[in-house]
Parts: C-alpha cells; structure tokens; sequence
C-alpha cells in the first residue's frame, strides 16, 4: 500500500476568507503546511485538494509556481472532492491521509508518528471519533489527522451534509476503525498547544507569533 496526504484548501473561508494563502513564517499558511508534509517518510505524494470555483484559481496558480500537486473538485462536497482524487491518484489499497490546510503549526511528529502507525489491518485510523453527533480528539484543533482506505472511501456515501462536508461522520466506528493514541511525552507537547487551528483573524494573529 502507498500512502497520500491530501490537504483540503479553499479560499472562501466564511470567517476568514483568504486564510490559506495568508502570509505564514516566510511563506503561506498553505505552504508551510505542505513543506511540513512533504518533509514525512513513507508518504508517496502530497495533494493539495482545492475546488473548480474561480476563487480557487489562486491556489492552483501558487501550486504551479511551486511546483505543489493539485487537484480540483466540489467546492461543499468535500467527500465527493476526496473520492473524485482517490480514484485518479489512488489504488484501492491505498490509504488517503486527511487533513486541513488551517493547520499550519501540526506537529511534525505526530505526522511521522501517525503515518508510521499505519498497517494493512487498518481501515480508518483517525485522532478523533464521532458519538452522537460528538467529536472526540486525542490530539486538539489544528493536530487532527484521518487516514481511510480509498476503497473504503469510495464506498462512503454522502447522504447528509455532515458527511458531505466532514466525512468523519460517515465512518463505521463498529469496523475496522482505530482511535490514534500518540505517546505520553507528545500528548504532553500537544496538550499544551491544543488549539492551534485558524479558525479567525484572532487565530492568525495568535498563532502567527509561533
């Protein structure tokens, strides 16, 4: 099996339109999310999944100029952008690594941790699980990462808008699902950055410090 990370980007943003190609360190948010990434072994491509929406032209023209993978997709179906990728770029055997481009400040090693925790028994290995429309998180905003199969994938279907738009919402917790638990002394680090996703100009701010 190879492993991708595809990084969902867009530009419309409804609190912070713009935020993934804001200024970040001595690039974008964007960039330094996928310098980060591509830094990770046993990863065999980066993807940055953005829509066909003319606002998102501008992240297919950064991508260009920097030589970044790209693919285009529905701007609201996020799962239907995801499976439209896998079945381009994947093989049903692949895993597909989910994960926002408004989280700059992820943890390197938990990347490296979370993709080398990865194995063939895996269906879904995810940071965070749903109970009664709950999210549970080991790791915090801005640390949270999915990995699903492509073929189980691409058999989820979107019937609602949570789904649609989150696709945690639509994976069996009863079957072949795996809760990522990082080590004690990361869960330590990541404790004391639980929140480090820009969400808000407030966020960028906050974080732009880091």
């Amino acid at each position: 099996m190879d492993k991708y990370i595809f990084i969902q980007a867009r530009m419309s943003s409804s609190r912070l339109p713009g935020k993934v190609l804001l200024p970040f360190g001595e690039s974008t948010v964007l960039q330094t999310i996928h310098k980060k990434c591509s830094c990770i072994s046993g990863v065999k491509a980066v993807v940055i999944l953005t829509s066909t929406e003319a606002d998102d032209d501008k992240i297919q023209e950064l991508c260009s100029v920097n030589d970044m993978q790209v693919f285009r997709g529905s701007l609201y179906n996020v799962l239907e952008r995801f499976q439209d990728a896998a079945k381009v770029i994947c093989k049903p055997q692949d895993f597909v690594v989910r994960l926002c481009a408004d989280s700059p400040l992820i943890s390197p090693t938990l990347l490296q941790d979370f993709i080398n925790d990865l194995n063939n028994d895996d269906v879904v290995l995810s940071t965070r699980c749903v109970s009664n429309k709950r999210i549970t998180s080991t790791t915090g905003k801005g640390n949270n990462l999915d990995a699903i199969i492509a073929s189980e994938l691409l058999n989820l279907s979107g019937h609602n808008e949570l789904i649609q738009e989150h696709i945690i919402y639509g994976f069996d917790y009863s079957r072949g699902f795996r809760l990522f638990k990082p080590s004690f002394e990361l869960e330590l680090e990541l404790h004391q950055n639980y929140d480090q996703c820009i969400d808000t100009a407030e966020d960028y701010s906050r974080l732009n410090k880091c």
